[in-house]
């Protein structure tokens, strides 16, 4: 039955047999490649920067416990909110439909149009650049042998691709019934761990500015400006608690 079917189709979904289905997205022209590259840096750098921005301001709390005391229900939210958002992109980036822009279907996409990333191309993209004609002189075609490596660390067949797909199956996009009802060893069995993250997040970004760069000479900075607001943040609230130590301390006197 079709039930059956579908049910089978997931089994093996979950378990990684149904590896990287055919990819499904069609560019016509140079345009629609430099579309994709824009739509899916939106998603790489903002899971760093999100990323980068949590581990600051945690590690910030020990210089400054008395200040983050003080209102610890708009912290907590505020930790949840960074932490959902890098991990919810980082899902989407690895994603393994066929139909969805991530990182696997990119990769393929430039390997099955390696000829936008020629001068002729490069130059026609880059013709209001002044310098133009010093970074033609490059060799703008991806190594195919470092292309292979960076669609294998995108895909399904990845370890670590994996382990986010099975949490994001069970815990992040969907909220598994097994777990809910107790059976969370199947997420302790499979721990998605800090340094499995950073390192998904280190790569991607990688291998994103390897390949933007051939084709557009340009790269992605993981920091946004105003990274370091919340220093200034801290600043005032720890001032403010001086001032309503020192008020108070008078009032005793």
């Amino acid at each position: 039955t079709v039930t059956d079917t579908v049910a089978v189709h997931e089994f093996y979904y979950h378990l990684g047999f149904l590896h990287n289905q055919v990819m499904e997205i069609k560019v016509k022209n140079s345009e629609d490649l430099n579309n994709l590259l824009k739509a899916l840096a939106r998603e790489i750098v903002d899971a760093n920067i999100c990323h980068r921005l949590y581990c600051d301001i945690t590690s910030s709390i020990k210089k400054n416990a008395k200040a983050f005391s003080q209102s610890n229900t708009f912290w907590n939210f505020i930790f949840i909110a960074l932490d959902d958002a890098c991990i919810l992109r980082l899902c989407r980036i690895f994603d393994q439909e066929s139909k969805s822009l991530n990182l696997y279907n990119l990769l393929v996409i430039i390997r099955a149009n390696l000829h936008y990333f020629e001068e002729e191309y490069f130059r026609d993209r880059l013709k209001e650049n002044p310098f133009v004609e010093l970074l033609a002189k490059d060799d703008r075609l991806p190594d195919k042998e470092q292309l292979e490596k960076d669609i294998w660390f995108a895909s399904r067949k990845n370890p670590l691709v994996q382990k986010l797909i099975f949490w994001r199956n069970n815990i992040i996009a969907h909220l598994g019934a097994r777990v809910s009802m107790g059976q969370d060893h199947i997420l302790k069995d499979k721990p998605l761990g800090k340094e499995e993250i950073e390192s998904l997040l280190d790569e991607s970004f990688v291998i994103f500015n390897r390949y933007n760069y051939l084709y557009s000479a340009s790269t992605y900075l993981r920091k946004v400006v105003g990274h370091d607001d919340y220093k200034s943040l801290l600043k005032f609230i720890n001032l403010g608690l001086q001032k309503w130590d020192e008020d108070i301390a008078k009032q005793i006197e």
